[in-house]
């Protein structure tokens, strides 16, 4: 018999992006493509802003908060508001604010569940539960 075991390596910057990007892309009018692509690129990748949260006295600290609170589908709303809150600055000329917002949302949103395709997980349901999904 054989057995295969399919590895899927840790997704990177730019597969959340673009993830995040055609997420956002797929509920965008055609004259919204532009600005859509861009909050959805930042919303995909913004999750993993995560890798600061450091510590001098525990080199290991990253590890348990990587993938954390910020991966978490309760997070989406305020990650996505951060995220919006930032393409603003940028987008008031194109989009309204709610626009941007759910452009932003469907990218933040789409992060933990590219990462829980991963053997490593994410804490995808927390607070309510502690365990890493990894499908």
């Amino acid at each position: 018999m054989f057995e295969f075991q399919v590895s899927i390596p840790a997704m990177d910057p730019v597969s959340q992006g673009v993830l995040g990007a055609i997420a956002a892309l797929s509920c965008a009018k055609r004259k919204e493509a532009r600005p859509a692509i861009v909050a959805g690129v930042l919303g995909g990748m913004a999750a993993d802003i995560d890798v600061f949260i450091r510590s001098s006295d525990d080199p290991l600290l990253f590890l348990d908060y990587h993938r954390h609170f910020t991966h978490s589908l309760l997070f989406v709303p305020l990650g996505a508001l951060l995220v919006a809150g930032l393409c603003w600055l940028f987008l008031r000329r194109f989009l309204s604010f709610k626009k941007v917002y759910l452009f932003s949302a469907l990218g933040y949103g789409t992060h933990g569940l590219l990462d829980a395709c991963t053997s490593y997980g994410t804490y995808l349901y927390w607070p309510f539960s502690n365990a890493r999904v990894a499908w």
